[in-house]
């Protein structure tokens, strides 16, 4: 397997091990997480995943970086919202910004994100953003779940 390249993390090479990192970022400590974003996309007719990584910032408002373009991270929730079951939002997120979605699942930092462990810093708390439900975290995903699979019945 290659290794990272730490200099310019987000470039296009690093894609297949970036997707591979951050699934096991997001779901290696919580899987709960993974099996109700499943069983919700099963339920509303939805499956896959989408990812979002770049480089993100606060200035008023929740933006990531595309070159030197800034755009907003709900611009990009809008536009895929409802074609994924997960939307998964590897930005980092000072303000600790809570986007909203009308149809897909929102996993969102809380905070910055630092992949090259170079930063001596917390990682970040990520949550599921459910619309209609609102926050879920490991204390709560576990109820939601079971309302789920009671649907599934």
């Amino acid at each position: 397997m290659r290794k990272f390249n730490k200099k310019n993390f987000f470039n296009t090479e690093n894609i297949p091990l970036l997707m591979l990192y951050t699934i096991d970022h997001f779901f290696g400590n919580r899987p709960e997480y993974r099996e109700y974003i499943d069983l919700y996309g099963k339920i509303h007719g939805l499956d896959r995943y989408a990812l979002l990584a770049a480089d993100g910032d606060t200035n008023g408002k929740w933006v990531y970086f595309d070159g030197k373009k800034e755009y907003a991270v709900q611009s990009w929730i809008n536009k895929v919202d409802g074609k994924y079951s997960g939307l998964l939002l590897c930005v980092c997120n000072p303000g600790s910004h809570s986007p909203k979605s009308k149809k897909s699942i929102l996993v969102v930092p809380d905070s910055d994100i630092d992949f090259t462990g170079i930063y001596a810093g917390r990682d970040p708390i990520f949550s599921l953003l459910v619309p209609r439900i609102g926050e879920l975290d490991i204390y709560t995903v576990g109820y939601e779940m079971e309302q789920l699979k009671k649907q599934l019945d």
